[in-house]
């Protein structure tokens, strides 16, 4: 079709500066191409209009029978090229673009997914970030975000994760499905389990409804697993025993509050050995509050006897997050 249309152009634009050109010495044939791309896109500002016979029927043949017929189909393809992208991106079939992207894997209700974009990119330093969703449990995405794509998919499929440029991400979270079914935790093991074999470098954390099927991951060392309802329940028991705890938890868990948990990890050799109660007396007077730190998986807060070491998780709350680079320099 666009060599019909160009080849329309073409025609006219010759025909009518041969025709034209003898009574009108100062046409160009770079006129005679303007008069042909303003008439057969219709609109014809006027400046040029053929007057001979020959440049008429030129106009007629070129442009009416053949240009306008063209140029009506292509645009009208184009049109439907576009909608029809449209709709594949709105029902989880079109091919992304995305790099370093977070992936969402399963849809358990809008209010909760929602939430979790809205916390994830009120971070500054993840304003930008890519966030793809992919569920089998919706045909259309039931909001619109910036930031935001959808694959439809089974999350069990190898295919899905190729749409979804799962080698490109970098952070995944695995929702559950059912929060009325304990058993659905063994969904997300078997879904941790796919990414962890198309992708173990990426970066992995699983909702996980009971502590009792913890086993169901126990392949998976990289997998974090976050005990919601415990953790939820474990909250409300803190409130009611200590007033003021969900207050001081929420502001924490949040990057929409101004200091937030975070943690770095000490991955080069410390030259001094330095107590973490040193370390913490130093980080607080650049107001970083250190709350514990993390070692071969077990979680200290008594801090007299523990000397800084490479491989360590230090865990914060702080309005910034660190590297530790940017930390050693405050010790």
């Amino acid at each position: 079709m666009a060599a019909v249309i160009g080849t329309s152009i073409l025609g006219n634009a010759l025909t009518f500066f041969f025709f034209e050109s003898p009574s009108q010495p100062d046409l160009t044939i770079g006129d005679s191409f303007w008069y042909s791309i303003i008439s057969i896109t219709t609109i014809g500002y006027g400046d040029f209009s053929a007057s001979t016979l020959g440049a008429r029927i030129g106009t007629v043949v070129f442009i009416v029978f053949v240009g306008l017929v063209a140029f009506t189909a292509t645009a009208g393809m184009l049109v439907d090229w576009v909608l029809d992208l449209r709709i594949k991106e709105q029902t989880g079939m079109a091919n992304i673009q995305a790099k370093g992207h977070l992936l969402i894997i399963n849809f358990p209700n809008e209010a909760r997914v929602r939430q979790i974009i809205e916390e994830f990119v009120s971070d500054p330093s993840h304003k930008k970030d890519d966030i793809v969703i992919i569920t089998d449990a919706l045909t259309t995405l039931p909001f619109s975000h910036p930031n935001v794509s959808f694959v439809r998919g089974s999350p069990l499929e190898e295919e899905t994760y190729t749409r979804a440029l799962l080698s490109d991400a970098t952070k995944v979270i695995i929702l559950n499905t059912n929060y009325d079914d304990p058993n659905s935790d063994s969904v997300v093991a078997s879904v941790a389990s796919v990414i962890h074999h198309l992708n173990p470098d990426v970066r992995v954390v699983a909702e996980c409804l009971s502590p009792k099927h913890e086993l169901l991951f126990g392949n998976l060392e990289d997998v974090t697993l976050v005990y919601t309802l415990r953790m939820a329940n474990n909250l409300l028991v803190q409130e009611t025993q200590d007033p003021g705890v969900t207050i001081l938890t929420r502001a924490m868990m949040s990057n929409m509050v101004s200091g937030t948990l975070a943690s770095t990890k000490v991955d080069s050799p410390v030259q001094d050995s330095m107590s973490y109660e040193q370390v913490a007396v130093k980080l607080l007077s650049q107001d970083i509050n250190l709350v514990g730190v993390i070692r071969d998986k077990q979680v200290h807060f008594k801090f007299g006897d523990l000397f800084l070491a490479v491989g360590d998780l230090l865990v914060y709350i702080s309005s910034s997050r660190f590297s530790w680079a940017a930390l050693q320099k405050t010790l």
